[in-house]
């Protein structure tokens, strides 16, 4: 038999409250917040995975068919990820900063949808709902496949901004909310 002092009790109780909050923050786990912007490592030079995968309207599109554009390629989850749905609801404003700010350049903006609000693939009909619900212009692609991309090409977490030159060349990988604006595209063009 364990006695515990009243003081003895307030550590277990401390304790067992500072294991919950823990759990209770697990699934936020990869989702990246206000404050935590950060570039990831890469190749400098390399070219980005190519993918084809299908988007809300049940179209395949392939990353690849982009080239000859300035392409952001938007790696997000779904709504268990606060800041990926703060991100999604702010691409058409920033595809419409970009193709205002320079219009030497046709910009491509495509989103891989990692998962839906289960943390499961996303479906198309989650990808089209998740359209309308964030008033988006862009594709955005979904599937097993799109899931697997989108873990193989983020280091840090959700959201995931690629900037991909002409030749589809990965320039700069950002980890963060609202992690690019439309002048760091036009600085890599």
């Amino acid at each position: 038999l364990i006695y515990f002092s009243p003081a003895g009790r307030n550590t277990m109780r401390s304790i067992h409250v500072f294991v919950a909050l823990l759990v209770l923050m697990m699934p936020l786990s990869g989702c990246i917040g206000d404050d935590e912007t950060e570039a990831t490592s890469f190749v400098p030079g390399e070219k980005i995975p190519d993918l084809t995968a299908p988007n809300q309207y049940g179209e395949n599109i392939t990353i690849s068919d982009t080239e000859g554009t300035m392409l952001v390629l938007f790696i997000n989850a779904g709504g268990w990820c606060p800041p990926c749905e703060r991100s999604a609801e702010n691409s058409t404003l920033l595809i419409q900063e970009m193709e205002d700010i320079d219009d030497r350049y046709n910009v491509s903006f495509i989103e891989v949808l990692h998962s839906n609000d289960d943390q499961e693939a996303a479906n198309q009909t989650y990808a089209m709902n998740w359209s309308i619900e964030h008033n988006t212009s862009h594709d955005i692609l979904h599937s097993e496949l799109a899931r697997d991309y989108a873990n193989e090409n983020i280091d840090i977490g959700f959201p995931t901004y690629i900037i991909v030159d002409l030749e589809g060349v990965q320039r700069v990988k950002i980890a963060s909310m609202n992690g690019i604006t439309a002048e760091d595209v036009q600085e890599q063009y």
